[in-house]
């Protein structure tokens, strides 16, 4: 029988650094950018409910979106909150309330619409071995850490990965982390709530095409990247 997962899409980002064009709303090759993200998720035979989380203001186009393409798979759109983590918490929230026997979730970023069947598959597998697993890709360039404009250290690359999503975890393993966490501690995404509270939580290989859009010139590369005019 093919285990299954339910995602959350964080959708309710503020896309300050996109010069007040909202990313996820903006076109990308000729698709709403957040219409491709949930694409490949209602595509994917591992996944079998989504949980939609836009911001406040888009409650209403987040909807009737839905309603035009027809997804099957939306299970309910929940108003996100002002940090990524109230979002994530109000979709476990309402996962908790529709379908309290989910056994995996995924979380993931509305602005990665380039993620791939392949790699929602293998996050599914690996959290399944390791109850906590999240997408990642080693680090390419050098990194110096500074401090007030100086160098102060190299860091050893081959033990740096930059962290992506989906981020796949047992549900009850996350959904509990998110009960026991302050409210006024912030978080860097979700595996750093585990980790804080001393989870050990596994990576597994994403993609280096998997960007998160969150510039103009990230919108260009993805539509490149889209159109096969650039590979990375």
């Amino acid at each position: 029988m093919l285990v299954k997962a339910s995602v959350i899409i964080a959708a309710a980002g503020s896309s300050r650094r996109m010069g007040g064009r909202d990313k996820l709303w903006t076109p990308l090759a000729g698709r709403i950018t957040l219409a491709r993200t949930i694409d490949v998720f209602e595509a994917s035979p591992v996944i079998d409910k989504i949980v939609l989380v836009p911001n406040s203001e888009r409650i209403d186009d987040a909807t009737r979106l839905c309603q035009q393409e027809g997804w099957s798979k939306i299970t309910s759109i929940v108003e996100g909150g002002m940090r990524r983590q109230d979002s994530v918490r109000g979709g476990l929230d309402s996962l908790d309330t529709l379908m309290p026997t989910t056994q995996w979730v995924m979380i993931h970023d509305g602005a990665r619409p380039l993620v791939t069947l392949d790699i929602l598959e293998a996050g599914l597998k690996m959290a399944q071995e390791c109850d906590a697993a999240i997408a990642a890709v080693p680090v390419k360039d050098t990194i110096k850490q500074v401090e007030q404009g100086w160098i102060t250290s190299t860091l050893d690359r081959s033990q740096l990965w930059a962290i992506q999503t989906p981020q796949v975890f047992s549900f009850p393993l996350i959904y509990h982390a998110y009960q026991t966490a302050s409210i006024q501690q912030e978080f860097m995404d979700d595996a750093a709530l585990l980790e804080h509270l001393g989870k050990r939580v596994a990576i597994f290989k994403g993609s280096y095409r998997n960007i998160k859009i969150t510039t103009q010139e990230d919108l260009l590369i993805a539509e490149a990247l889209i159109k096969g005019l650039a590979s990375i």
